[in-house]
């Protein structure tokens, strides 16, 4: 009898000692999440600041007032704030360095970049194509009289540059895009930093982030277009729809960049990343016409190859996409939401992701248009 009445006595202790030890868990980890919150505003606070100054200037006024804190606009994780300001300290070391060589007005200088301009431009669907002009363009990055900081530079540059206005469909050819990209980058790996950061100066969706509108933190509307990365062309800012379709043409390009894996070669920045996009994307950006382009744009890219790796968890994702983020957009009540709306439904319900994309497979020659295994 005492021995079971002893043996309920520890019982009971042990089970007091458990849940007490679960009560301090769960206050360290509510204090750890604080912490990381907090850390993430002022991170976040400090990253709106730069961003919103750095892209609005070109107009003589970096269009934002200083008396207002910027925290509050800027929508981003802290991981990906880390990485963005990584990649463009990287960015600023190299610009710096190639300033100081003082080779932009060498004749030499221009041949070699329209070298490599034209290697970028001539890239297409094809395994003899994208093999050639990686061949090329990485003897270009590392044999040549050039240094090669200034090769890399270009390289990513007109990288970014190129894939706006292709000749076709750019879906297709950012597949070959991709390709290009990473077999270069296994083989020069600073050029893949430098080319992130060009991504992500032309299309803050591709860190992801966002920038709300603020009347108190802009001086006027042109200034957040402008911070936004909006161009200007003889003085007028250029439409929503160029806009729009230059964000979709660089999502593209960075959604067919993670996806592309091939044996032999290690992407950098491959599904891994990928899958991380998509995360900080619906933790932090709302859904409005431009989020919902980049959204569907990366899914159109991407998405064959994340289901193939992630399965389940990419329908878990998928459900995530149509709940909220569907939901959100058609709370809006805005008509212009409609073709995104529309899009993005038809992608999750119709699976798209199952179905390989067009051009996602590299042609064999020219002048055949059957796709074949790799």
């Amino acid at each position: 009898m005492q021995a079971r009445i002893d043996a309920e006595r520890k019982r009971v202790e042990e089970a007091k000692v458990a849940s007490l030890e679960a009560k301090r868990r769960a206050q360290k980890e509510e204090a750890e999440r604080v912490a990381s919150e907090n850390s993430r505003k002022v991170a976040a606070a400090t990253v709106a600041s730069k961003v919103a100054v750095e892209q609005s200037k070109g107009s003589g006024s970096d269009g934002l007032k200083t008396t207002q804190s910027t925290g509050s606009i800027l929508k981003v994780t802290e991981g990906a704030v880390k990485l963005e300001e990584r990649r463009l300290q990287i960015y600023k070391e190299l610009a710096a360095e190639n300033a100081a060589l003082g080779l932009s007005s060498n004749k030499e200088f221009h041949s070699h970049g329209m070298q490599i301009a034209r290697r970028i431009k001539t890239i297409s669907g094809t395994k003899e194509n994208v093999s050639s002009k990686a061949h090329d363009l990485i003897k270009l990055c590392l044999n040549s009289p050039i240094p090669q900081s200034i090769s890399v530079a270009l390289f990513a540059e007109k990288v970014v540059s190129f894939c706006v206005n292709p000749s076709g469909s750019f879906s297709n050819a950012a597949f070959a895009y991709a390709r290009v990209i990473v077999l270069v980058t296994s083989q020069v790996p600073l050029a893949m930093d430098i080319l992130l950061a060009e991504l992500n100066k032309a299309c803050i969706y591709t860190v992801p982030k966002y920038i709300s509108y603020s009347e108190s933190a802009f001086e006027t509307k042109e200034a957040y277009y402008k911070a936004i990365g909006y161009q200007e062309e003889d003085g007028k800012l250029e439409s929503t729809d160029s806009y729009v379709e230059r964000l979709s043409s660089h999502m593209k390009l960075y959604g067919a960049l993670v996806q592309t894996e091939f044996e032999g070669v290690q992407n950098q920045h491959g599904l891994k990343e990928g899958w991380a996009w998509c995360a900080r994307f619906l933790n932090a950006l709302p859904a409005n016409l431009y989020t919902a382009v980049a959204l569907h744009s990366f899914l159109e890219m991407a998405g064959f190859t994340l289901y193939r790796r992630y399965k389940i968890q990419f329908k878990k994702l998928l459900d995530i996409i149509s709940r909220d983020f569907l939901s959100a957009l058609r709370e809006r009540g805005d008509p212009k939401l409609n073709k995104s709306i529309i899009n993005i439904e038809s992608y999750i319900e119709s699976n798209q992701f199952l179905k390989e994309p067009e051009g996602w497979r590299l042609r064999s020659s020219l002048l055949s248009h059957t796709f074949v295994p790799e």
